[in-house]
């Protein structure tokens, strides 16, 4: 059920999680986790896993004058970040509604969870440590939250909607699992391009090192830290790349 919810200060948001939606709002606006960009008046900013437009309305009160291309392929996701777009009245704002990976792709099937929309991914292993904590404590929850539908979509290569005739100053990667994926989707002509880049990784299986390999084979200094309201078991990690 879609909620309009107070967060604070003036910040109300449509959602269909309040709890996730305060978590977000949390992460983001209290504990600054994309604070220090220094992105300059007007930047432009990519932002792979929309969800309901939680850093897109922070990138907009940071530098009202930005261009942010967000991707999001959940349609639940996607009326509520137009939703949010429309209520705050941002210019400026394009939503392309399709997952991003490596190589283009149709009716991929993705793990979409109700109660948790933003944990949403293609890689629904992913979520069995996150569900094992929450179910040591509240087994009955976790079985409920983490129950996921169905949901079928395309895929398409981030290359193809990178801008031919300037830089994109901020390149913002949440994609519950698929950040490699979003990487190895820019052509190698485009990375000189591209200025930072934000990830967060779940560090299963080497994810973390392979998306700072990515990163630092194209030419960036990366510095990779535990991500705000994480524990070590949780294995979280933002990753930051400011190109050398």
């Amino acid at each position: 059920m879609t909620e309009l919810v107070e967060l604070g200060g003036d910040l109300k948001v449509y959602t269909q999680s309040t709890i996730e939606a305060e978590y977000m709002y949390d992460e983001i606006f209290r504990q600054g986790c994309y604070d220090g960009l220094e992105l300059g008046d007007a930047p432009t900013v990519f932002d792979a896993g929309g969800n309901i437009g939680m850093f897109a309305l922070y990138i907009k009160s940071k530098y009202p004058d930005a261009e942010v291309n967000s991707f999001e392929p959940m349609p639940n996701n996607i009326e509520l970040f137009r939703k949010n777009v429309e209520l705050h009245g941002l210019s400026k704002v394009t939503l392309h509604e399709t997952a991003l990976g490596s190589t283009p792709e149709s009716g991929v099937e993705f793990s979409f969870f109700p109660l948790l929309p933003a944990n949403s991914t293609r890689y629904p292993e992913i979520k069995e440590g996150p569900k094992a904590q929450m179910a040591e404590q509240h087994q009955d929850l976790a079985e409920e939250f983490y129950t996921a539908e169905q949901v079928t979509v395309d895929v398409e290569r981030l290359a193809a909607f990178l801008p031919q005739d300037r830089d994109i100053d901020l390149l913002k990667v949440d994609v519950e699992g698929a950040e490699a994926d979003v990487l190895l989707g820019i052509d190698a002509s485009q990375w000189p391009r591209i200025r930072r880049v934000i990830a967060e990784v779940c560090d299963l299986d080497g994810q973390l090192d392979r998306v700072c390999e990515i990163l630092r084979g194209n030419g960036f200094d990366v510095t990779p830290e535990r991500a705000p309201l994480t524990e070590a078991a949780d294995q979280y990690y933002m990753v930051r790349a400011v190109r050398a």
